[in-house]
């Protein structure tokens, strides 16, 4: 028969003898305590769950359209990837910039042709670059999508329900283009 080799305890750090090899405890006290904390871990990842939901149900339109903003952001990164910056063309821009403000033109904040890739420099620093943001718009569009971007538009405000199946819509497409990047 094979020499069992003492063990530490994993509650009490004691070194043991253990009558199995598979023992991880010294004896039922620290079996008792191991099970709880166990016990505890399992509880802890259920209120995490449930904490999730309850989060979910009590988040408002605007955590809605920041968790949009968010994933259609990332859209915007990964279906412009290798794209210069639309002002300056540096060629690492980091930044999903709005032509037409979020703040001035709350329906554009979705539209995907009023949101390019910048860089850091010209969407925060010098204010969108516009000018030179308008020239790339032209190069890439054309004069008729620049100036229906510029023109009225009617204003929308979208539910959470069309929120919540915007940022799937988005999160699919972000899957399909990361399984393509991938093959």
């Amino acid at each position: 028969m094979k020499e069992i080799k003492p063990k530490k305890c994993a509650v009490c750090r004691e070194d043991f003898i253990p009558f199995r090899t598979t023992q991880k405890v010294c004896g039922p006290t620290c079996a008792i305590s191991l099970g709880k904390s166990n016990i505890q871990k399992k509880n802890a990842r259920e209120w995490q769950k449930e904490k999730k939901i309850i989060k979910e149900k009590m988040k408002t339109q605007s955590g809605w359209l920041k968790d949009l903003q968010v994933v259609f952001n990332e859209y915007i990164r990964l279906s412009q990837k290798g794209s210069k910056c639309i002002s300056c063309q540096n060629p690492n821009p980091t930044d999903a910039g709005h032509y037409r403000s979020i703040g001035a033109h709350p329906e554009l904040r979705f539209e995907e042709k009023n949101v390019n890739l910048q860089c850091r420099k010209c969407n925060g620093y010098w204010g969108g670059n516009l000018i030179e943001y308008r020239k790339g718009l032209i190069k890439k569009y054309g004069v008729e999508i620049v100036e229906w971007l510029e023109g009225p538009h009617k204003e929308t405000k979208l539910s959470i329900p069309e929120i919540k199946m915007k940022i799937e819509y988005y999160r699919e497409k972000i899957r399909e283009m990361k399984k393509g990047i991938a093959v």
